[in-house]
């Protein structure tokens, strides 16, 4: 096996992994998992009404 041959097999082994990954990630109907990780930023916020009452509690 010379260079040339071990360098397609790799190329073709990466191309391979890059069709399973967009297979993964846009045909296995992942949408919900990706909406819980886009809201996770703002798991920790509280909500205004709940933070109103807290403000009023202090005084």
């Amino acid at each position: 096996m010379d260079f040339a041959t071990i360098h397609s097999f790799y190329t073709v082994i990466i191309f391979v992994a890059f069709i399973g990954l967009l297979v993964w990630l846009f045909v296995m109907k992942r949408k919900p998992d990706f909406d819980k990780a886009a809201n996770a930023i703002f798991a920790d916020e509280e909500k205004p009404k709940q933070k109103q009452q807290q403000e009023s509690d202090h005084e």
